[in-house]
């Protein structure tokens, strides 16, 4: 395996600031955030994709997440919260991550949403494929 900053601040090895962590996840400071008070939730268990992860880290993850907002809007009086994990070629350390991101108005950071060109029957046509994967999988 590649060297993995996130395992390393796990075990230690490399210093982070560290809020949280449990049995399960480990959560710590941004070294480069959006805003201040941008954290990072890890899995102690190396994953590198959202659904490799199992089913326990992941409920940790999303917990601690809840808990963490929480803390930082009493904390940092938000006007709000980004909860945002990327995965595949989008993530930028191959370890599962999820960032909680505090928010203000007028910050600068935004998602880009494209104008979208679809039709109703497009939709239909998403919907009924996604729904008859999804039955398959049940079965």
């Amino acid at each position: 395996m590649e060297r993995c900053i996130f395992c390393e601040i796990i075990h230690k090895k490399v210093e982070a600031y560290i809020i949280y962590e449990n049995e399960h996840v480990c959560c710590f400071l941004d070294k480069s955030p959006i805003n201040l008070g941008h954290l990072l939730i890890v899995p102690k268990t190396h994953y590198q994709e959202f659904n490799d992860v199992d089913k326990t880290s992941l409920n940790e993850v999303i917990n601690l997440a809840q808990k963490m907002s929480k803390m930082l809007d009493a904390l940092f009086l938000t006007d709000g919260l980004t909860i945002l994990q990327e995965n595949g070629i989008f993530k930028d350390v191959n370890h599962y991550h999820m960032h909680v991101i505090p928010r203000y108005k007028d910050d600068g950071f935004y998602l880009v949403e494209h104008e979208n060109a679809m039709k109703p029957e497009d939709f239909k046509e998403m919907m009924i494929n996604m729904q008859s994967y999804l039955h398959k999988e049940e079965c």
